[in-house]
């Protein structure tokens, strides 16, 4: 009798073990079951996360593209238009080698030691530039003078008017100088040239004194 009570209770215990391992074996595998899901919402979360940054990039790599291609078109049509556009521009020299004058008359001064003649529209033989486009110009022109005794002048002209001037009168030291010029808007074959005002003189050396000079700001 006391035999089977025994076993009997030996039986209960392990039951009572048996089910409390179940138990524990089906907490584990609930919250292993937890964990898993729960990482897996972490990675959707991430994936969701960085295909939004990718999605940033790639718009503004698009607008970037974009910005590169306007400022191509724009370099492309800057080179174009100045390819185009006209080259003009000279500088030269009296090159005489001492004085020039007085005269009665007005003359044409012929500055033929030439130092630039981009497009030549300049002619030293005659002293005359010759617009080759319509456009707006800059003349600008420097005389010397040394004859104590003698006026120093002379007049840049436009078509044979005369737009502006440079004198000095007599009695004045060795090597004064004079200088102007002007901004011109000139048609195609305007002439634009110096002259030696009547009575006056103009002085030139190796050191290149006495110059006259232009160039096309821009065509119109």
């Amino acid at each position: 009798m006391k035999v089977s009570v025994a076993l009997l209770l030996l039986c209960s215990l392990s039951l009572s073990d048996g089910q409390t391992e179940v138990k524990g074996l089906v907490a584990n595998g609930e919250n292993n079951q937890h964990n898993i899901w729960t990482e897996v919402r972490d990675l959707r979360d991430m994936l969701v996360e960085q295909r939004v940054k990718l999605d940033m990039a790639m718009k503004e790599n698009a607008r970037m593209n974009e910005r590169m291609k306007i400022g191509e078109t724009q370099l492309n049509a800057f080179k174009r238009e100045h390819a185009e556009q006209p080259k003009v521009a000279f500088s030269a020299d009296l090159g005489i080698r001492g004085n020039l004058g007085p005269q009665r008359t007005e003359i044409t001064l012929t500055f033929n030691n030439v130092f630039t003649n981009i497009g030549n529209n300049y002619n030293p033989t005659t002293g005359l530039f010759t617009a080759p486009v319509k456009g707006v110009y800059y003349f600008r022109f420097t005389a010397c003078g040394v004859q104590i005794n003698q006026s120093l002048g002379a007049s840049l002209y436009k078509n044979g008017q005369k737009i502006v001037s440079v004198g000095q009168w007599h009695n004045h030291d060795q090597h004064r100088f004079a200088s102007n010029g002007a901004v011109l808007q000139l048609e195609v074959d305007d002439v634009v040239c110096m002259k030696l005002l009547p009575g006056y003189t103009i002085y030139d050396s190796p050191d290149n004194l006495s110059t006259f000079s232009g160039f096309l700001i821009y065509p119109l």
